[in-house]
């Protein structure tokens, strides 16, 4: 019997005592998996085809499975949702209420993760200035980081910088993200260059080798019945003047660039080999200090944005992640022992169905467009008030008035409901104040004075403001807020639970299940 392997079994023996004397160990790492744009239907969906040894199937017949977990804040975008995860608080309390929101003050867009204070390390890219200096609160590996007198380790490994980002936390030891040559780089927040196992990655240049073949289907073709057809009205036609597979992924970077491949299941499949090299270079879960991994795998998001959640392509990406998961679990099963670390997955927002899908099939609902909406209302407002151009901007569905329209703000707000696709619209005094109204406390827990506009709405059920193909996501309806929740490993034990879970309240159910202290900022729920 090898080395580790006797490791191993001593450390399950001495678990096992811990347990039997009452004493829990804490585990030696604790990975936080989101799937970005991740409906919590897919695992009802696609189930049954998921592999016997997917990472969908293990967790599902292994681990606690938490089918009722919502969002408990508007709006439901990428940077709120990993945050949210994070720290176990809503954006009210830590900052982060939009991927983008505008300064009022400085007529400025301000990007989440924005740090303009720090330089790009491994790229040239301007847009990797970046650091969690915009979170407010400390997010759970922060927690872990205190716990441990700073001698457990924290990573973050994502397509997108906030997906790695904001899990990492703020005393993290490293984050890595793709750039447009979908080379993984980080910021000096971090440190002052990249760790020379990740620029040994980037130097073999995988992408580029993985984009050598064709995105084929994982089945037969006749197997993708959950799904629309392969060519349909819903999608852009990327391949070759279709939205067929197989995707001639040469001739996608050819015409769309390098980046494009972030639609595919490439980009997954980088972050996973990225996760499993940070696991294995920076020795993460091998002694008695408890580690953190956040993994954000979000080429599922960007499919999901361009083709559509009821798309062929979405399907297949999920039955390529099911593998690329259980791949992940494989390893740390065989490096760290299944007692000895905890994974939770859970995703940062659903999505919404294409609304000329939902048309088609005899729902009387479409997509709009930003600038013929405020267009449109500017002319009402005019012909009712008297007040020219009073909207300024709509943006994170917020409306941002004019100065000299201010005064009217509750007369507007009762004349844009009087619109298509508007639902219910709110002032800012309402939304600080909440009440009893669902929505409005949704709102509540998702805004910020400091960030906010003067009318904060929500659309009618299934509209969105976005193109023709694909899917968004934003809103404060179960579609947008109803993700999958499921923990794995150490001696949990498999069960379903119905009861329904506020976001916030994810890394402290880890924390109870895990013998670690809750987030430091977390909220009561």
């Amino acid at each position: 019997m090898g080395r580790n392997s006797n490791q191993k079994k001593s450390s399950r023996t001495v678990a096992a005592i811990l347990i039997a004397l009452g004493i829990q160990a804490q585990p030696k790492l604790v990975v936080q998996v989101v799937v970005d744009q991740m409906r919590a239907e897919y695992l009802q969906r696609f189930s049954h085809q998921f592999s016997e040894d997917g990472g969908f199937q293990i967790m599902l017949q292994d681990g606690k499975v938490f089918r009722n977990t919502h969002y408990n804040y508007i709006p439901t975008y990428t940077g709120p949702g990993h945050a949210s995860i994070s720290t176990g608080t809503t954006p009210k309390y830590h900052g982060i209420v939009a991927n983008d929101w505008w300064v009022r003050e400085s007529n400025y867009q301000m990007y989440c993760a924005e740090d303009t204070a720090v330089s790009p390390i491994g790229t040239i890219e301007r847009s990797s200035r970046r650091s969690p200096k915009n979170l407010k609160a400390l997010t759970f590996s922060d927690g872990i980081k205190l716990f441990t007198n700073n001698r457990g380790k924290s990573y973050g490994v994502s397509v997108k910088d906030r997906g790695a980002i904001f899990p990492a936390g703020h005393f993290a030891d490293g984050a890595f993200w793709l750039d447009k040559r979908l080379h993984f780089v980080t910021s000096s927040y971090y440190e002052d260059e990249l760790p020379d196992y990740v620029e040994k990655y980037n130097e073999r240049e995988h992408a580029m080798d993985m984009a050598k073949k064709d995105w084929k289907l994982e089945m037969a073709q006749r197997k993708y019945d959950e799904s629309l057809p392969d060519e349909n009205p819903y999608e852009p036609k990327l391949n070759k003047g279709t939205s067929s597979f197989p995707y001639n992924l040469k001739k996608l970077i050819n015409n769309n660039g390098l980046d494009a491949l972030k639609n595919t299941p490439i980009g997954n499949q980088l972050v996973l080999e990225l996760a499993l090299k940070v696991l294995q270079k920076e020795e993460l879960g091998k002694d008695k200090y408890t580690d953190f991994l956040g993994i954000s795998f979000s080429s599922t998001d960007y499919a999901g944005h361009t083709f559509g959640v009821r798309s062929r392509e979405i399907h297949d990406m999920y039955l390529k992640l099911d593998r690329q998961l259980g791949k992940l679990i494989k390893v740390l099963d065989d490096e760290i022992g299944r007692k000895d670390y905890v994974l939770y997955l859970t995703a940062d927002h659903g999505a919404s169905e294409n609304p000329n899908h939902l048309s088609h099939e005899g729902l009387n609902v479409r997509n709009y467009q930003n600038a013929d909406v405020i267009g449109d209302l500017n002319l009402r407002i005019e012909n009712i008030l008297g007040v020219k151009n009073a909207v300024f901007k709509i943006f994170n569905h917020h409306i941002h008035l004019n100065d000299w329209a201010k005064e009217y703000a509750t007369q507007i707000a009762v004349i844009t409901e009087g619109i298509d696709p508007f639902m219910r619209v709110y002032t800012a005094t309402e939304v600080r104040s909440s009440g009893n109204d669902d929505l409005l406390e949704l709102h509540h827990e998702g805004y910020q004075s400091r960030y906010g506009g003067d009318l904060i709405f929500s659309l009618q059920p299934n509209c969105i403001f976005y193109g023709p193909y694909g899917s968004t996501h934003g809103s404060g309806f179960l579609y947008d807020t109803h993700v999958p929740f499921i923990i794995l490993g150490l001696d949990i034990e498999h069960s379903e639970s119905f009861e329904k879970i506020p976001v916030s309240a994810i890394v402290d159910k880890v924390a109870e299940m895990s013998n670690l202290p809750f987030a430091p900022n977390s909220k009561i729920y």
